[in-house]
């Protein structure tokens, strides 16, 4: 049954809100907090109970004689508020509500509706019955003794429904302890390709766990995550035929620690050899002692997602890390990941200034070293992950080299205005790549495809090209 109210009779919802609905008509507002809940707790009973029963609920503290006196109070207004004379009937020792008109109770509907989905064990249905819980028991009464036990039934039937009917999203909303549900998610983003997004689950997981039960993830959900980390980065095929290009780029890295660099752009059309170049790039600075962390952008990622990927690259790398930042670094990371949390919250909102420092301190956590931050396609990061990039690069004295890989045409105003500004001040390396000449896309070809291809295979290849 929907959560439309009926035309006659009566609707009581007591899931999310408390609403009252007579003949369509919503009821309100309540004179006495206590009239509205002699109503909600006659709902939740079934619409019966015993004058005792209802005395000991609401004023556990007072006699007998003026319990009672209480309940006959409360009756009067809660059928004044109504506007209907029997909406709240007291005779024969009960307290009953609505005896004479139809009554739908969006828990009973629920409850109902659950009942017969766990029994058929049918995931569509768990579905459908899940839907029908609009909200958590009478928010507004969370401390009532008298909803506690049907809130926690409610919310495990609510759970096993959504485990049953695979709803991980909203499981691990209404459960965030569910550890089967978060590595479902992980699961599900790694099916699709998304494996920054599993690895988010595995944080915000990780973080769950250590707040509030002090424990860690298990090794079925560690070994997930090692699946995840491990797949981030392909080796892709090798840079053929660009020597000359990959030499300039290598000499930017010492030209960042001299303070004579602090972006390293590649630009080229697709298939040009962007990102092998980058790669390259980044094993030189590996070997050579460089904290080194490597992304990619995407026209679906929002304010700061690849320097939240980088950040978590390097946390990953270092459990311990995160525990050497000053606190207010860790409470600016744990607004963007959860792999930083627990920490403090911050004073304010967050701010530009305040995720570029913190990425600073996560790349350079020590006096001395030097950091390699590769953004491929960044022609499709956000203006605001961009801008913070180029600030990052400009304010970093020479130990943070920025390696942004993109496309020329088109390029956002703020990439090509942010790169002719470090032109002018001498602080960018350009590597501009041309297609190759015949003989070098011969060798990529060769290399890259499987087998031993024939020369008319490559021909061919290379006229697709």
């Amino acid at each position: 049954m929907d959560a439309r109210p009926a035309a006659e009779g009566v609707r009581i919802e007591l899931l999310g809100r408390f609403r009252v609905l007579v003949h369509g008509d919503e009821v309100g507002p309540w004179p006495v907090r206590r009239a509205a809940e002699l109503v909600q707790l006659l709902a939740l009973a079934g619409g019966r109970l015993l004058r005792d029963q209802v005395v000991d609920a609401l004023w556990p503290h007072l006699d007998e004689a003026a319990g009672a006196a209480n309940l006959r109070k409360a009756a009067h207004h809660a059928r004044r508020a109504i506007g209907h004379a029997d909406a709240v009937v007291l005779r024969g020792g009960r307290a009953e509500l609505f005896p004479d008109l139809p009554r739908e109770i969006d828990v009973e509907v629920f409850e109902r509706a659950a009942d017969a989905a766990l029994r058929g064990d049918d995931p569509a249905a768990c579905r459908k019955a899940a839907a029908l819980c609009t909200g958590d028991l009478l928010p507004d009464a969370l401390y009532a003794d008298w909803t506690r036990e049907q809130r926690a039934r409610l919310q495990s039937r609510l759970r096993e429904l959504l485990r049953r009917g695979g709803d991980w999203p909203r499981l691990v909303e209404a459960d965030p302890t569910d550890e089967d549900a978060h590595r479902e998610l992980m699961r599900e983003a790694l099916d699709r390709g998304d494996r920054p997004t599993a690895i988010r689950w595995y944080g915000r997981l990780r973080a769950v766990l250590a707040d509030e039960l002090g424990v860690r993830p298990d090794r079925t959900t560690d070994a997930l995550y090692a699946e995840c980390v491990a797949g981030l980065h392909p080796a892709g095929p090798d840079l053929v035929g660009r020597q000359q290009e990959l030499a300039r780029a290598q000499s930017a890295l010492p030209a960042a620690v001299r303070g004579d660099a602090a972006v390293l752009a590649v630009r080229g059309a697709a298939g040009l050899g962007k990102s092998a170049l980058c790669r390259r790039l980044a094993a030189q600075a590996r070997d050579d002692g460089w904290t080194v962390a490597s992304v990619v952008a995407t026209s679906r990622s929002g304010p700061y997602v690849p320097l939240v990927e980088a950040v978590e690259q390097l946390l990953d790398r270092d459990r311990e890390l995160v525990d050497r930042l000053p606190v207010r670094t860790r409470s600016v990371l744990a607004e963007l990941t959860p792999l930083a949390a627990p920490a403090p919250p911050l004073d304010g909102p967050l701010s530009r200034h305040q995720v570029i420092g913190a990425l600073r301190r996560v790349l350079l956590p020590g006096p001395d070293g030097s950091a390699l931050l590769v953004v491929d396609d960044a022609h499709l990061a956000d203006a605001a992950t961009l801008d913070a990039l180029l600030h990052l690069a400009g304010t970093s004295s020479g130990r943070v080299l920025v390696t942004l890989a993109h496309r020329p045409d088109p390029a956002p105003d703020v990439l090509v205005q942010g790169l002719a500004r470090l032109d002018r001040a001498g602080a960018l390396v350009a590597v501009d790549l041309a297609p190759l000449d015949r003989v070098a896309a011969v060798a990529l070809v060769v290399a890259a495809a499987p087998g031993r291809p024939g020369p008319a295979v490559v021909d061919a290849l290379l006229d697709l090209a």
